[in-house]
């Protein structure tokens, strides 16, 4: 099988990283660079305080009694500094993340260290959310760099507790399904307060020192006044006794009575009397199917769903099969198959039913019993089963393309084994930033769509797409979800026996495995992908495994069985007639010969690669092939020369804003400057290189202060 399209990469896994053009703003590293060399964030600024507390919703009605004990709880924890965890638990619709929101955005400032908050989904599709997934998020919000991040959760644990002690922070723990679950997510002691909802009582947490407290449904007048609150008129209090009814019908759960009563916010002049008649008719129906379900919201969400037009009950069945917890407005509409303007009013529609929440960032999400009522409503009939499979195909396609676009922005070089990217953009991203934030926010649903995708045997979009987030999960370092996703998409490469999906499916595993520290592994699977692109006859991916397998052999210090397999490279890159493949491996060769102790030969091997990585098209991969012609100079004896390139290096990677590189030429810049005696001058270097390398979270820094720390002092300093 010949190449799907001759892209300007050496292919998928840790090596061949590259980003191209003028870079303003945010430039990244792409993969695993051998040596510690990377590409940092722009300018330097201070970190911002997370506040990730959803908010409120709009109507709410004072608890006093959970509010009073609230309050309690929270002042022990600022006071006692030892941090307090209380659990709201209750019935699903009885309002706890609504009680615990309005708390804790009402004492924010009593937090001043940021506000943490997830759903850990204990009674809602998929199941359980993974709690080292939870963890790494909350590092990541607290501004560790993704790198550093263990991969084993127990570690993930202890480092949370590390980053948080003394820290006064909130943190909201929704939906939690056990004490075990929670526990793993505590912070360290500190002043801080852990807030819990679940529909489970969970006493074990008592031995944690925590406070339960059961979240009842609302009192009558409570309810009546959430109604009254909701309407804005007088019709509770000239229907007094029909208020009372509607609020009994719906459970006094605050989620139904929002749901139901929405259809009379924009009907000033419909009796409630009126709706307690349909909802009566309703509960009834609903008392006779089944006792199982959470009658009163089901009465509410029925009622609220009548009073839809069609195209809004579509779009409301069809939310119920979306992959992921949440969505934008642009997927609903490929999702329900409309266009954009028509979607944004559906979901117009619903949010004012109450049958969608929408979040600050504009995410359209359904409350779980929202999501079981509408998922129900699609599966037992509402919509014929090819327009429900119609409706999965659109969305998945839509994640798919736009990932496509995403990753084609974030690396254009990069040569792509899935047909998807030979396809028309669906979306044309303004700037690297802007893809890799457009996949850090649909990740979830990204990972949703892998396994759908796999589960329901569309096993060419599993693996497709699974090659669209690569790098994503090189750049920012999900490595939960890097493994999760790519051994789904190897299990359905293998289910179609596609071999070519198979081996680059294996490449990015080794990819992972390689950031992990563990080089065998990654090496054995380069190599039993050489087998599936030999199978395949695919060259151009043999190339990139052979050099994957030699980027392993340099992690473990066997330079030579490295020249062996960057060689092979080189030859298919030649047959190819692929000039950037040539010089990439020009590059592979250098490092390798380098590594070896020929630094003359490994001079000549980077020589050759900088006449085809010129400044104007490939500024960053000059500053990585300059800093290997530096350290080969250098340890060569050729110090004038080497302060020359590293000069360079200095000039692009502060024009282009590849700020380790910069640190690092500032590092061996420092070097040359104290070999001559200039020590004053290598202090500056040391503590500009070290000003950066702390920014950016780099591995070296604790090793640039050691440095700058030992230099002598200066007379009289």
């Amino acid at each position: 099988m010949p190449p799907e399209k001759d892209r300007d990469r050496t292919g998928p896994g840790p090596p061949g990283n590259s980003v191209t053009g003028d870079n303003h703003g945010t430039v990244i590293q792409v993969g695993t660079v051998y040596g510690g060399v990377g590409v940092g964030a722009g300018p330097p600024h201070r970190h911002r305080v997370p506040r990730q507390i959803p908010h409120t919703p709009r109507f709410f009605t004072d608890r006093e009694r959970e509010s009073r004990l609230l309050d309690s709880v929270g002042r022990q924890a600022r006071e006692g500094g030892g941090g307090r965890v209380v659990v709201l638990s209750g019935t699903g619709g009885v309002g706890k993340t609504a009680l615990a929101t309005h708390f804790l955005e009402e004492n924010a400032g009593a937090f001043p260290d940021g506000a943490l908050y997830a759903d850990l989904q204990g009674f809602g599709e998929p199941g359980p959310a993974d709690t080292g997934d939870v963890l790494d998020g909350f590092l990541r919000a607290l501004h560790v760099d993704p790198g550093a991040i263990p991969h084993d959760t127990g570690a993930r644990a202890a480092a949370f507790r590390s980053r948080t002690h003394g820290l006064g922070i909130s943190v909201l723990l929704d939906n939690a399904l056990s004490a075990a679950q929670v526990r793993a997510l505590l912070p360290g002691r500190g002043p801080h307060l852990v807030v819990v909802t679940s529909r489970l009582h969970l006493a074990g947490l008592r031995l944690d020192g925590a406070e339960l407290l059961e979240v009842r449904p609302l009192d009558e007048p409570e309810a009546v006044r959430l109604v009254s609150l909701m309407l804005s008129d007088g019709r509770t209090g000239a229907e007094p006794a029909s208020a009372r009814e509607l609020v009994d019908l719906c459970g006094r759960l605050p989620l139904a009575l929002r749901a139901a009563v929405s259809g009379l916010t924009d009907r000033p002049h419909q009796p409630l009397s009126r709706l307690v008649s349909r909802l009566s008719g309703e509960h009834g129906r609903l008392a006779a199917l089944s006792q199982t379900r959470e009658l009163s919201v089901d009465t509410a969400f029925n009622a609220s769903y009548a009073l839809l037009s069609e195209p809004a009950r579509r779009m409301y069945r069809l939310l119920g099969l979306a992959p992921g917890r949440d969505l934008t407005p642009e997927a609903a509409a490929a999702l329900a198959g409309v266009p954009d303007d028509d979607a944004e009013d559906l979901l117009t529609d619903l949010v004012a039913a109450s049958l969608l929440e929408e979040g600050a960032d504009g995410r359209l999400r359904q409350h779980d019993l929202a999501r079981l009522h509408a998922r129900a409503l699609a599966e037992e009939g509402c919509g014929e089963g090819s327009e429900r499979e119609a409706a999965v195909d659109r969305v998945l396609d839509f994640y798919l393309e736009t990932s496509a676009a995403a990753d084609r922005t974030l690396n254009p070089g990069r040569w792509h084994l899935a047909p998807v990217f030979d396809r028309p953009p669906r979306r044309v991203f303004g700037s690297r930033a802007e893809a890799l934030d457009w996949l850090e926010a649909e990740l979830e649903c990204l990972r949703a769509c892998v396994r759908l995708a796999h589960g329901t045997g569309r096993h060419s979009v599993c693996w497709q797409l699974c090659e669209a987030l690569r790098n994503l999960f090189m750049l920012r370092k999900h490595y939960t979800a890097w493994e999760e996703a790519y051994t789904t998409g190897l299990a359905s490469a293998e289910a179609i026996d596609d071999p070519a999906a198979q081996a680059q499916m294996a490449n990015a595993l080794a990819g992972l495995h390689l950031s992990l520290g563990d080089p065998g592994r990654a090496g054995e699977l380069h190599h039993r992908a050489l087998a599936l692109w030999s199978r395949a006859g695919h060259l151009l991916g043999r190339a990139s495994s052979l050099e994957g397998a030699g980027v392993c052999e340099l992690a473990r210090d066997r330079p030579e069985r490295a020249l062996e397999h960057f060689r092979r490279a080189l030859r298919v890159h030649e047959e190819l007639e692929r000039p950037r493949g040539v010089a990439l491996m020009l590059r592979r060769l250098g490092e390798a010969t380098r590594d070896t102790g020929d630094h003359a030969g490994a001079a000549a091997y980077f020589a050759r690669a900088l006449a085809f990585f010129s400044e104007d098209e490939e500024p960053y991969m000059r500053t990585r092939t300059l800093v290997g012609l530096a350290t080969s100079l250098l340890a060569d004896g050729s110090a004038e020369s080497a302060g020359r390139v590293l000069e360079e290096v200095l000039r692009i990677s502060g024009r282009i804003g590849a700020r380790a590189e910069e640190a690092g030429a500032q590092a061996m810049l420092a070097d040359l400057a104290l070999a001559d005696g200039r020590t004053e001058e290598a202090r500056e270097l040391l503590t500009r290189a070290l000003s950066t390398r702390t920014a950016i979270s780099d591995p070296l820094t604790g090793e640039t202060r050691r440095r700058l720390e030992s230099l002598p002092r200066a007379p009289g300093g």
